[in-house]
């Protein structure tokens, strides 16, 4: 029986894609030597060499200062300060999550692991306003451990005092989330957003997922759990 869900934070419980947007669409109206339509594409190629997410943020400002028009800057440090103050207050949740986590906290255990610094990944959960639901959050960087290594996952369950049979994990990055939670003994569900299934992947995720709303369904007919069928929390 699953009695803990943990989640992927990016592109996962936050609309990291949205979220940068609006980050980069800031950033270009405080820095972009430019104006209409070459601003739009200057707001394009900041969210393009962005990686979604995986591009190093010094290497990212760096080659913004080299192949954009911008304004003058103290240098790539100037923009990383930037990113460090306005991309958290960019956070935009999910769609549907809320509702999804009010519909689980009653009756799972609940938690994060995410990879990323503490000041950020914690900066987006308080924006986010969920810190308060969730029984245990790993942070990679104060974890000292990265997912995919079974490790993180396994802080995570023992702060949630479930054995990992016990535990699925949610996430949209087939070798960070699925591959990851599936080789430390937990199920896994994978949201598919934006990142493709890598083919020499030796693991199936139990259930595919395009939105965080069909979650409970793919529970149900994965593993016969409802709302009905399971003891609420005290």
């Amino acid at each position: 029986m699953i009695r803990a869900i943990l989640f992927d934070l990016d592109n996962t419980l936050l609309d990291r894609q949205a979220a940068f947007l609006r980050f980069a669409t800031r950033l270009a109206e405080d820095y972009a030597d430019a104006e209409g339509e070459e601003r739009r594409s200057w707001i394009d190629s900041v969210v393009e060499w962005d990686e979604d997410g995986y591009k190093d943020k010094p290497q990212l400002f760096r080659e913004i200062l080299q192949r954009l028009p911008c304004r003058p800057a103290a240098g790539w440090e100037e923009l990383y300060r930037y990113y460090q103050t306005h991309y958290v207050a960019s956070a935009v949740p999910m769609e549907g999550m809320k509702e999804l986590l009010s519909a689980l906290r009653p009756y799972y255990r609940l938690g994060i692991v995410t990879n990323g610094r503490d000041d950020i990944q914690n900066g987006k959960i308080d924006k986010l306003g969920i810190r308060g639901w969730f029984g245990s959050i790993v942070v990679s960087e104060s974890a000292g451990i990265k997912k995919p290594s079974p490790l993180i996952f396994a802080q995570a369950l023992a702060e949630l005092d479930v054995n990992p049979e016990q535990g699925l994990f949610v996430g949209d990055h087939p070798v960070n989330d699925v591959e990851g939670a599936l080789l430390s003994g937990m199920r896994a569900v994978w949201l598919k957003r934006s990142q493709p299934w890598n083919e020499s992947i030796a693991v199936m995720p139990d259930a595919v997922i395009s939105s965080l709303a069909e979650l409970p369904d793919a529970i149900r007919h994965a593993w016969g759990q409802t709302a009905s069928s399971i003891k609420r929390l005290s």
